[in-house]
């Protein structure tokens, strides 16, 4: 029973890879026929946004633009932990033994007890969480740079600013600054004055 549930997760994790480089593979093939429609047509209706730029410079930056690399960066990191898994189910318990026997081999934990158990299945877990957080750190960092930046730069131009113009968000407060110039209006209102002609609401200076 144990060596049929291995082998059964074993092939889920192996459909799943195959799945994923599959997806990566279709979608590298669509974007390499977008790109070349997309450069034909911008030959023709705006050349100058292609000008310098041969067509397969064009499908490359492209490609490397919007291609799904995280499709075979999980792939690749399922791969590793397949792998890795052997490995750790020899060196976790043979060092587990080594603790074991130098803590004073408490029956409690020896092999077999839940401490054993729960050490094992938790090492497994560390060996696969770390190559894919390796993975996930090298995605962040060899991301590339937006499709407009690297196709200017193949045109040689400077890199555009991004200054679209942003609606300002409903949380956000308008600013009210009080204008504090000499006789100016500070902004704020003086209280109004009562019937009687006074501002402080005091009577004014009648007799008895």
């Amino acid at each position: 029973m144990y060596d049929f549930s291995l082998q059964l997760l074993l092939a889920v994790f192996a459909v799943f890879i195959l799945a994923c480089l599959g997806y990566g593979i279709v979608r590298l093939r669509a974007l390499r026929a977008d790109a070349r429609e997309e450069y034909a047509d911008r030959a023709s209706t705006k050349p100058a946004s292609v000008r310098d730029v041969s067509e397969d410079e064009f499908v490359r930056l492209y490609v490397k633009s919007f291609a799904p690399r995280w499709a075979f960066y999980l792939a690749a990191g399922c791969a590793i932990a397949i792998g890795l898994s052997p490995v750790a189910l020899v060196l976790i318990p043979a060092g587990y033994e080594q603790i074991w026997r130098a803590t004073g081999a408490a029956d409690w934990a020896g092999r077999g007890g839940y401490v054993f158990m729960f050490t094992v299945f938790f090492g497994v877990i560390a060996f696969g969480a770390l190559p894919a957080f390796l993975l996930a750190r090298l995605h962040h960092t060899r991301a590339p740079e937006p499709f407009t930046h690297a196709l200017a730069r193949a045109r040689g131009e400077p890199i555009p600013e991004e200054t679209g113009w942003r609606r300002r968000p409903k949380w956000a407060r308008r600013a009210r600054p009080d204008v504090d110039v000499e006789g100016g209006d500070t902004g704020r209102k003086d209280p109004a004055p009562d019937s009687d002609g006074s501002a402080d609401g005091v009577g004014g200076g009648g007799s008895d």
